[in-house]
């Protein structure tokens, strides 16, 4: 293998594993087995292992059906360090992992005349809110509609919370 292609398939390899690391189904509570990847992706377990350990590149299709297994562009994988999009991605990977450690997520476009530091250091919103992100999402809706009951009562507008004008 030429070094460009060792530094190619090192990249691919590389970022294959960021995305292994982080993006699993909570489910599933880890990171896919080669042989699960590789009934996703129509491949051998074995090439799997290769593309994971940067001793290949996958062929454009098999590329493409990682990149939409895990929601990125096919780009991803071989665009050079420093580039928006690879910044974006690692940025979103490295949120993601800290939720997954229990680290708060900053939050910005606070309302309800509270400052973003004011409502960031407010343990009991934050309590709340990680308190519905474990609801199923049929409650969700019944708690968007407190919550506008609340806003209207103090004079403010309800919001759609997601799921269009109401």
């Amino acid at each position: 293998m030429k070094s460009d292609d060792r530094s190619e398939a090192e990249r691919f390899g590389r970022r294959l594993r960021q995305l292994d690391q982080v993006l699993y189904s909570k489910e599933l509570g880890r990171p896919y087995t080669d042989a699960e990847l590789a009934a996703e992706i129509g491949t051998s377990p074995s090439q799997v292992n290769n593309l994971r350990n940067g001793k290949s590149v996958a062929r454009t299709d098999r590329a493409v059906r990682l990149a939409s297994f895990y929601g990125v562009q096919a780009e991803y994988f071989v665009l050079p360090e420093g580039h928006p999009y690879v910044t974006q991605v690692d940025e979103h990977l490295n949120a993601v992992r800290k939720e997954r450690e229990g680290v708060p997520l900053e939050r910005g476009n606070r309302t309800a005349g509270q400052t973003a530091a004011s409502v960031g250091d407010n343990a009991q919103v934050r309590g709340i809110a990680e308190d519905l992100a474990e609801l199923p999402p049929e409650m969700l809706d019944t708690v968007g509609s407190i919550v506008n009951q609340l806003r209207r009562a103090i004079g403010l507008s309800p919001r759609s919370h997601g799921k269009g004008p109401k």
